[in-house]
């Protein structure tokens, strides 16, 4: 069963009364980073309180505990994302050996220049089940400078393009080979040759990512009203150029232009198909009928944990603000206890409170597949 339908299933569970497992947990391992992104959080942060964030990250040894403790609960993928950028801290790679050990799936988010070939050689051997590489221009001068270092571009296409070649010589199918691709104003233009150039070295698809902004540097990259309806036959374009090269993408998603425009405020968005789904279909006696009315399922099968081992469902304030750590709490009995509980109530009582303001489009759409899902159960009588 894939991460999808583990996903429904499981929700289906907690929706008639019983409790399951998260099926995905989003791990941070550090929030070091060898790049300065324009889009970062890590903008407008002195280096005094950066240093005290990277004081308090977790030890290997808890690190590698909570693999076990993922796998004790049924947790079907791990994923390491952003914040910082994963291979900064040695720790990752033998946390991808345990990760793939218990038959989990793992998902890497990287910018891709602390790749080595030896490291490469390793992840394919492993099966890491998905890569996915910031690359946010066509060329080194758009890429280089919204990421802060200079030859970035250089390496990471030349990575990529070792990771084909690996793939290649051992006929392996792992890992897919992804971009995430920030749109801003500086690259927007861009989004077809970035397809063109992903299809020329071997990539299986691509990812969008509207920039939500931290500071003024992010603010200054937004696409203006006139740049947002010129995005829209960008896209069009770009989606023709995936598909004739069957790669993956979530193009389509992106030509409803809120999408791209209310990066700060989701909330609103998220509301708004709430409330569509309320005039559709009136209260019931199910359950899981009901359960489609709520504005986020990402309690019920989602677990985020950053570098100082705080937990929340997601990468919102919730998970930087919380005094809640896996330094002193295993992940079973936050998972099953009153901690995750009170987001769940929140849900169920359909509201989405401040926080919920940066939420990540793609949950967005991750809700919206998982109420279509929801609805297939309801017709098969499961």
């Amino acid at each position: 069963m894939g991460l999808y339908e583990s996903r429904v299933e499981r929700l289906a569970k907690w929706a008639r009364g019983g409790k399951a497992g998260p099926v995905s947990i989003e791990l941070v391992p550090t929030e070091r980073c060898n790049l300065n992104c324009m889009s970062c959080w890590r903008q407008g942060w002195d280096k005094k309180r950066l240093e005290q964030r990277y004081a308090q990250e977790m030890s290997d040894h808890r690190l590698l505990e909570l693999v076990d403790e993922a796998a004790e609960i049924g947790v079907k993928e791990i994923a390491f994302v952003g914040g910082g950028e994963p291979l900064f801290r040695p720790v990752t790679t033998e946390l991808i050996k345990k990760i793939k050990g218990h038959g989990m799936e793992c998902d890497l988010v990287t910018n891709g220049a602390l790749l080595t070939k030896e490291l490469i050689e390793e992840m394919v051997t492993l099966g890491v089940d998905r890569i996915k590489f910031s690359v946010d221009g066509v060329d080194a001068k758009t890429h280089d400078y919204l990421r802060g270092v200079e030859g970035t571009f250089e390496k990471v296409i030349n990575n990529i393009k070792y990771f084909a070649s690996v793939k290649t010589k051992l006929k392996a199918d792992e890992p897919k080979l992804l971009f995430n691709t920030v749109i801003s104003n500086e690259n927007y233009k861009q989004l077809p040759g970035i397809v063109r150039l992903g299809n020329s070295i071997g990539l299986g698809g691509i990812w969008l990512l509207p920039l939500t902004a931290f500071d003024e540097s992010g603010k200054n990259l937004k696409l203006s009203k006139e740049q947002l309806i010129e995005f829209k036959s960008v896209l069009k374009e770009s989606m023709a150029l995936a598909q004739g090269f069957r790669m993956e993408n979530n193009f389509e998603h992106f030509l409803d232009l809120k999408y791209t425009e209310k990066t700060e405020s989701m909330d609103e968005v998220m509301m708004e198909e709430v409330n569509i789904i309320k005039e559709e279909y009136p209260k019931s006696d199910d359950p899981l009928e009901n359960f489609k009315f709520l504005p986020c399922y990402i309690p019920w099968h989602h677990i985020t944990i950053i570098p100082n081992g705080n937990i929340a469902p997601c990468f919102s304030p919730w998970v930087w603000e919380t005094d809640v750590s896996v330094k002193s709490h295993t992940l079973k009995e936050l998972w099953y206890g009153g901690y995750f509980d009170k987001f769940r109530n929140i849900m169920l009582n359909r509201e989405l409170p401040e926080n919920c303001k940066r939420c990540c489009v793609w949950e967005v759409f991750n809700n919206r597949k998982i109420r279509e899902g929801i609805e297939r159960l309801i017709k098969i009588g499961r």
